[in-house]
């Protein structure tokens, strides 16, 4: 385990936790662009124009946004297609190596999770529930229903979380897979671990400011076994 990793695990205690990626790849390379192209489909039978972008674009929550920006009246359909999407997705998605060891590490050493994600909250509900891991998290915070203005790097999830956990923001670190969670984490004063599945991504995750970086949800398990929560007071 890096010196960076040791000193942001000991430095804090509860953990704010991205979903897709560090705990499962919700939608690999085939079903994310089918999604895509689902959500994409309201938008064309109401006749609304695709900026290139959203058209080729294999990440639905980018055509998410872009309904709320250019045609909410569209919206509700939009994120129907979406969750359903994502809750299929939840049923059949594999673990990333070593996040169940992670989720079981921080619950026999009295550390609190909170799932944070752009992904809606019933999805990862239904894949924790697949897995045995509802009792690993103290709560999931999805995509705001209505709202996607409010994802990530929206600091508002993040607040969510810290109510939840009662603890300042130092006190608690983020663990995430994209450029988005080292930015929140950076703008609410939370410390971050970037989990990088390749070398350009650690690279990316470093550049946004993450203060430790590891390709290994494992490798976070064993730091924090035998490891006791800070007794942090709140303020």
């Amino acid at each position: 385990m890096s010196d960076e990793l040791n000193a942001v695990l000991a430095d804090t205690g509860p953990i704010l936790l991205d979903f897709d990626g560090p705990v499962t790849t919700l939608l690999p390379p085939g079903p994310n662009l089918r999604l895509a192209d689902a959500t994409r489909a309201p938008l064309q039978q109401a006749g609304i124009e695709l900026s290139e972008s959203i058209a080729t674009t294999s990440d639905h929550l980018a055509v998410v946004r872009y309904a709320a920006n250019q045609a909410p009246i569209v919206l509700a359909a939009v994120e129907q297609i979406a969750l359903a999407g994502e809750t299929e997705a939840g049923r059949n998605a594999v673990p990333t190596p070593g996040a169940a060891e992670f989720l079981t590490a921080c619950q026999l050493a009295g550390r609190t999770v909170v799932i944070v994600s752009n992904n809606a909250a019933a999805a990862i509900q239904t894949y924790l529930e697949q897995h045995d891991l509802v009792g690993k998290v103290a709560s999931v915070l999805g995509r705001p229903p209505g709202n996607p203005a409010l994802m990530k790097p929206d600091p508002e999830l993040v607040v969510r979380a810290l109510a939840i956990v009662k603890r300042q923001p130092r006190d608690c670190v983020m663990i995430g897979d994209s450029v988005t969670d080292i930015e929140v984490s950076k703008s609410v004063g939370v410390r971050s671990i970037g989990y990088a599945k390749s070398s350009a991504r650690g690279v990316e995750l470093k550049r946004a400011g993450a203060d430790a970086i590891t390709d290994n949800m494992a490798a976070i398990a064993a730091g924090i076994q035998g490891q006791r929560s800070p007794q942090i007071t709140a303020e």
